[in-house]
């Protein structure tokens, strides 16, 4: 009975430590409720490198968050790039990307999420895609892809937040633009189980990040893992002991 009882403590503290880390839908990139699902590449190198160009601050693209459970996609981005208006360089306007989703861990990406932001509101829509716009410059293609080109429309429904200040967690100080968001997994319907990739990169490509996630098993289906599994551990004690009395001791 030791090993049942410590089965369902871990499943119980598992589950209790995924619901207390939730994804808060609030404009701020939360490093606690992100922890173990986000990609970091907050610096500016010499020259204002960011990688694969340059551009410093206003390009670097901090953080970028993905978090399935509940049945819901969670994504967050934390940039200095400029979500809601973009960012004059050089006498071009840069503007931001959209949102990348690999479903299938092949490398193609099967969705976008595209938004636009009104008086600090974002809105989003979800687009199955057939094909991509690159970045303007062959030599950041490391960064592709940069939006949709072409692609279907998916009726869906968004949670939303955009935020704008200095962060803490920003290393490089100066402004930081965040978007979050969540919306159903059922949307995705090319999706089969396994890892989901998330990209993004504004026009240039001047920086990018990626970030793959699992989906996070959820309370329930846990609670009903550690039922089977005491299950079985019952099982076989009470088998092991009746096997016992058949045989003269």
């Amino acid at each position: 009975m030791k090993n049942i009882t410590l089965i369902l403590s871990l499943i119980t503290i598992v589950a209790l430590s995924e619901a207390a880390q939730a994804i808060t839908i609030d404009g701020t990139f939360n490093l606690v409720e992100w922890t173990g699902y986000h990609t970091a590449e907050d610096g500016v190198g010499g020259g204002g490198f960011v990688g694969p160009g340059y551009g410093g601050q206003s390009f670097d693209v901090e953080y970028l968050g993905l978090k399935v459970e509940n049945g819901k996609v969670n994504f967050g981005l934390q940039t200095g790039f400029n979500l809601n208006n973009g960012v004059w360089y050089g006498g071009t306007l840069y503007t931001p990307g959209d949102f990348a989703i690999d479903v299938n861990n092949d490398n193609t990406y099967d969705y976008a999420i595209d938004f636009s932001i009104s008086s600090n509101v974002p809105s989003y829509n979800l687009y199955s895609v057939s094909s991509w716009d690159h970045v303007q410059y062959s030599q950041h293609a490391i960064s592709d892809p940069f939006q949709y080109s072409d692609g279907t429309l998916i009726p869906a429904t968004f949670s939303g937040a955009y935020g704008s200040g200095v962060y803490s967690n920003n290393s490089n100080g100066g402004t930081s633009y965040v978007l979050e968001g969540d919306f159903d997994l059922a949307l995705l319907t090319l999706y089969n189980g396994g890892p989901i990739k998330l990209h993004w990169t504004m026009s240039c490509g001047n920086d990018y990040l990626n970030v793959t996630s699992i989906p996070v098993p959820e309370p329930g289906t846990l609670l009903l893992l550690g039922s089977g599994l005491s299950g079985i551990l019952i099982w076989r004690r009470l088998s092991t002991s009746n096997l016992t009395g058949l045989w003269p001791g």
